[in-house]
C-alpha cells in the first residue's frame, strides 16, 4: 500500500476582461477558471532513493496578466495564450496561483465531475454561484467544491485590497451525484492538513498539506513507493535538497518543484511557508 508522507522538524477591473482569454476545457463542459518518515520493513534510512527533482523556475509558468487579474499555471494552463496546454501530475490538473485586483471576479460559469480545491494565502475571497452563495474566506482558509454532476459558481475579490489565491483541480476517481461544498481553516500553528482527509475529502488518492517552515530550522518529507509530490513555495523562498547528498534547488518565491520517490529537507533563511500536494 502507498504511504503518504510524514514531517519532522529539526536544528479594479471588470469580469469582462475574461473574454480576452482562452478557455480550457477539462471535461464535458467548457469553464473559466479564473520530519523523516519512519520507513517499515526491511527499508532502512540508507536505502531510501535519491529523489528526482524537478524545478519550475518562474520563467517556464504560463502567466495571465489583465487588468484584473494575475495568473501563473503549473500545470494544465486555465487561461491566456495556452490555455489547455500542460501535463498532469497524476490526477492534479490544476496549480493556478492568482492574485486578484480590488472589486474584480470572474463571471459565472460551470464545472462538472471536477475536484476544485481553493486555497486563500493573501486577502479575502469571494464565493458566488449555486453552492454557498456570497460565502466569503479570509487568508489560511480553503474551500473544496466536488462538482460531479455540475455547478455554476464565480471567484473574486469584493474588497478594496488584493487577493492572492491558488486553485488546485483533481480529477475525480468516482463520478455522479450532486455537487458538495466543504471548507476548512487552517490558520492555527504547525503544518496543517488542509484536504484529503474526512474533513475536507477529496474524490482522489491525494493530500493537501500547508508547511510552515521557521527560519534556522528544516523540515524532512519523504515522498512513498509510487507516489509523486509537488512543492510550491507559497510565501517565501524556500530550498530543497535530496536528504543524504545529492540535488538541491533553490525555490524563489511562487516557484515549485516535484519531487519523486524518496526523502528531501525543506528550510527557508527567513520565515516562510509551502504547500505540499502528495499524489498517487
Amino acid at each position: 500500500m502507498a504511504r503518504h508522507p510524514t514531517f519532522r522538524r529539526s536544528g479594479t477591473g471588470s469580469p469582462d476582461d475574461a473574454s480576452q482569454a482562452h478557455v480550457v476545457t477539462l471535461s464535458r463542459r467548457a469553464f473559466v477558471a479564473g520530519s523523516a518518515v519512519a520507513l517499515s520493513g526491511c527499508r532502512t534510512e540508507k536505502s531510501t532513493p535519491m529523489p528526482h527533482l524537478e524545478h519550475r523556475p518562474l520563467a517556464s509558468l504560463p502567466r495571465t496578466t489583465l487588468s484584473w487579474l494575475s495568473l501563473r499555471d503549473h500545470f494544465v494552463a486555465t487561461v491566456g495564450p495556452q490555455a489547455g496546454r500542460g501535463k498532469p501530475l497524476g490526477p492534479l490538473l490544476v496549480l493556478a496561483d492568482a492574485t486578484f485586483a480590488p472589486k474584480s471576479r470572474f463571471p459565472l460559469h460551470p464545472h462538472e465531475e471536477m475536484e476544485i480545491l481553493s486555497i486563500v494565502v493573501d486577502g479575502t475571497l469571494s464565493h458566488h454561484g449555486d453552492q454557498a452563495h456570497g460565502a466569503t474566506m479570509g487568508a489560511r482558509t480553503a474551500q473544496l467544491i466536488s462538482a460531479r454532476d455540475g455547478m455554476v459558481h464565480a471567484e473574486g475579490n469584493d474588497t478594496d485590497s488584493p487577493t492572492r489565491m491558488l486553485q488546485l483541480w483533481f480529477r475525480p476517481n468516482t463520478h455522479g451525484g450532486p455537487p458538495v461544498y466543504s471548507s476548512r481553516d487552517f490558520s492555527g500553528g504547525g503544518r496543517q492538513l488542509i484536504a484529503g482527509d474526512e474533513g475536507m475529502s477529496l474524490r482522489a488518492d491525494v493530500k493537501v498539506w500547508w508547511l510552515p517552515l521557521a527560519a534556522g530550522r528544516s523540515e524532512r518529507l519523504t515522498i512513498g513507493r509510487a507516489r509523486r509530490g509537488y512543492l510550491l513555495a507559497t510565501t517565501g523562498p524556500v530550498r530543497v535538497e535530496a536528504v543524504g547528498g545529492g540535488s538541491g534547488v533553490d525555490l524563489a518565491l511562487g516557484e515549485g518543484a516535484q519531487l519523486g520517490e524518496g526523502e528531501v529537507q525543506l528550510s527557508a533563511a527567513t520565515g516562510s511557508a509551502a504547500i505540499f500536494i502528495d499524489v498517487a
